[in-house]
């Protein structure tokens, strides 16, 4: 709890120091950096520091035109602005109207109180910001590309679970591991099992049975016919000190862990793979004060594609035995049938690679950009499941030695994937044609390219077979 604590004492600071304070000065009597603290604010308050200073100089200067016979420059001057005109500006954008209308009887001040922090945080505009403090950020380990796995981590983790509920284990759970995936019309952006398929709901009902808990999944369809439902459930569920989970919200439609509110619900708040954007009351863009992976979304609803609310926990699980379960769905994986939007597993490979023998894509340096894009998501996705693969069947080793004979046989093969992996990198100069990113135009470069990503659906293939 130290960064509210240090986030009530900065506030204590600024008050004492109103009229005097800037953002580094406060950042200083906390001993922090001065861009960690505006971060840190940020996220405990929902205000930037400069954000709040204003709202409580404009709020006191208001009121000292009421109670005083102050002139405005008088105030203007007391409160840092260096002319009537430029508090004339910020203080009608704050009040709704001009200081030389303060008297007038039609006319209400804005009050802004200092804020109070707590586990819930009081004062400002009497809103009703609500955070759940322990949720871990995302995307902190870059190499965790599977972000609903990565969503599932962090709230078990919030909720104190099993520490063996990590990355690692709904990366294997809900079969992003041992699945490749490939977009239809081809060069679009591909992504995990986990994230193209969340609407089946199959990954996410892996996931949950593997770590033995309840969950309620809501489309898009249900969540806007019933807005204010909704709303109050996720409020009702970050109150009980649970997280709630969205595909979309920011960036493209993967998950997303919501662990605040602000205003009843009408800001959602939380950790993603991409970063809200907020902007000053000039407009200026304000990212270098955002943190990074952190939202704070008005009307979020409208850019989520589903909701997953975490229900009761059913049962306490063995995960050696859901690692069992996901050994075995490995060739059912491999094989899943393509439908009109995704082509799974070993035809994956053959997709990637038939598509790289279309010369209608590489006519010229202009076509580049989706080819790479997507060559470039389906490296990431091999690259991740060879980087985790081998940690995950070694700790099937551990916890199930009755199939470890198996296990070994598995080993063995996804190395000879990793090792086809790597030719195919080496070929191409680096992950992401490091050493030329026109080598795609040369046809005679994208045959061979091709036979080699055949090669890793091969080598994938041979492990589906080991497996009974």
């Amino acid at each position: 709890m130290s960064w509210m604590e240090d986030t009530q004492k900065a506030i204590n600071y600024i008050e004492n120091n109103l009229l005097e304070i800037s953002a580094e000065d406060a950042a200083n009597y906390i001993y922090s950096s001065s861009d960690h603290f505006q971060r840190m604010f940020l996220i405990v308050t929902g205000f930037t520091v400069s954000e709040y200073i204003r709202n409580r100089k404009l709020s006191l200067a208001g009121r000292e035109l009421t109670d005083s016979n102050s002139k405005v420059i008088d105030i203007a001057l007391k409160y840092g602005y260096e002319t009537p005109a430029s508090f004339t500006k910020a203080f009608t954008r704050f009040h709704g109207f001009t200081p030389s209308k303060v008297q007038s009887s039609e006319n209400r001040l804005k009050c802004f109180v200092p804020l109070t922090i707590q586990i819930n945080i009081k004062g400002g505009f009497v809103m009703s910001r609500k955070l759940i403090t322990n949720v871990e950020k995302l995307y902190e380990v870059k190499s965790e590309n599977y972000m609903f796995p990565s969503c599932m981590r962090s709230a078990m983790s919030a909720l104190d679970e099993n520490a063996g509920f990590d990355f690692l284990f709904f990366a294997g759970a809900t079969g992003d591991l041992f699945t490749q995936t490939w977009g239809i019309p081809k060069w679009q952006y591909n992504d995990s099992y986990s994230s193209v398929c969340h609407d089946t709901q199959i990954p996410i009902k892996y996931a949950f049975d593997a770590c033995g808990y309840e969950y309620e999944y809501v489309p898009k369809s249900e969540h806007q016919k019933n807005r204010a439902e909704y709303i109050k459930k996720i409020t009702e569920s970050i109150d009980r000190g649970v997280p709630v989970l969205t595909f979309g919200i920011v960036g493209p439609p993967i998950c997303s862990i919501i662990f605040g509110y602000d205003e009843n619900g009408d800001v959602l708040i939380g950790w993603s793979q991409f970063t809200d954007e907020h902007e000053t009351e000039d407009g200026h863009n304000m990212d270098l004060k955002t943190p990074e992976n952190y939202f704070q979304v008005r009307n979020g609803l409208d850019k989520s594609d589903a909701l997953i609310f975490i229900g009761k926990k059913k049962h306490t699980v063995n995960i050696a035995d859901s690692i069992r379960a996901s050994l075995s769905r490995i060739p059912q994986l491999t094989n899943l049938p393509a439908t009109e939007k995704v082509i799974y597993g070993k035809q994956a490979f053959e997709a990637w690679a038939d598509s790289l023998s279309d010369d209608e894509c590489f006519k010229d340096e202009s076509m580049l950009g989706s080819p790479l894009d997507t060559y470039g998501s389906c490296i990431v996705q091999v690259g991740t499941n060879m980087h985790y693969i081998q940690e995950y069947l070694k700790k099937a080793v551990g916890l199930c030695p009755d199939i470890k004979e198996q296990i070994e046989k598995l080993q063995q093969l996804y190395q000879k994937e990793r090792e086809a992996l790597d030719a195919v990198i080496e070929y191409q100069g680096g992950y992401f044609f490091d050493k030329n990113r026109k080598a795609l135009l040369n046809k005679d470069f994208r045959i061979h390219l091709a036979d080699l990503i055949r090669k890793i659906g091969q080598c994938y293939d041979a492990a589906a077979h080991i497996v009974c």
